[in-house]
């Protein structure tokens, strides 16, 4: 029984190497991709560069899981972090086809990669929500580095947020629970008419949102059907 016991073990350690190698590599091709597609943009180059410089030592996946558990008593395995990818983003923003000085929100932007490519690529005042202290200081680190005018990173709870303003908002929903995705649908119907929303991995449903498109898209995690819609 014993040596089962090990053999299982063992078996699960195995498996466990095999999908970090995967999704090394799976990573390391979508960076590649990025790089062909938008590295010759001097200022994103720069900018990515810095992100590098950055969370070299200490990635973000780490940073993530420390301080949710040490600022919000969060456990690793009900925290989950994952990343949007440039390429994937540009697909969505040129369905939507914004006007420059749009504004956009991403709700719960991470380390502020996105926010830095939609104002850069498409002239979006663009807004980061984030509740983890580290993210926002150094986004805000490379804000002020780079002189980034139409970018702002707020250090809060995005359901504290007045996002009235928004023309289109990013989140991601992957891990909300039904009781998350009801608030945040309560909170996107009073946005004004023809505001665009993207969610990850969830449509919300509402009398007041219109789906508008479906998208299956890569991010740092795995393919994603992305919910494109609309405010009536």
């Amino acid at each position: 029984m014993k040596y089962f016991t090990l053999i299982i073990d063992l078996i699960k350690d195995l498996k466990l190497v095999y999908i970090n190698i995967k999704n090394s590599f799976y990573n390391f091709f979508l960076f590649i991709y990025e790089v062909i597609s938008f590295y010759s943009n001097k200022n994103l180059r720069k900018i990515d560069f810095e992100f590098f410089k950055i969370y070299a030592i200490k990635d973000q996946f780490t940073i993530s899981i420390q301080e949710s558990k040490e600022i919000f008593g969060i456990n690793e395995e009900e925290f989950t972090y994952g990343e949007a990818v440039w390429t994937s983003f540009d697909k969505i923003l040129k369905f939507i086809n914004p006007p420059p000085n749009a504004i956009f929100y991403d709700l719960g932007c991470g380390i502020g990669r996105i926010c830095f490519f939609t104002s850069i690529k498409y002239s979006l005042y663009s807004k980061g929500i984030e509740l983890l202290p580290t993210f926002i200081k150094n986004a805000n680190h490379i804000k002020n580095k780079f002189d980034v005018k139409n970018i702002l990173f707020i250090e809060d709870d995005w359901n504290k947020i007045d996002i009235s303003d928004a023309d289109i908002v990013y989140v991601a929903t992957t891990c909300f629970d039904d009781f998350l995705l009801e608030k945040l649908t309560k909170k996107f119907e009073i946005l004004k008419k023809n505001t665009k929303i993207i969610s990850v991995s969830n449509e919300l449903k509402s009398d007041k949102i219109k789906l508008l498109k479906i998208i299956s898209l890569p991010f740092s995690w795995g393919k994603a059907d992305v919910y494109i819609m609309e405010i009536k």
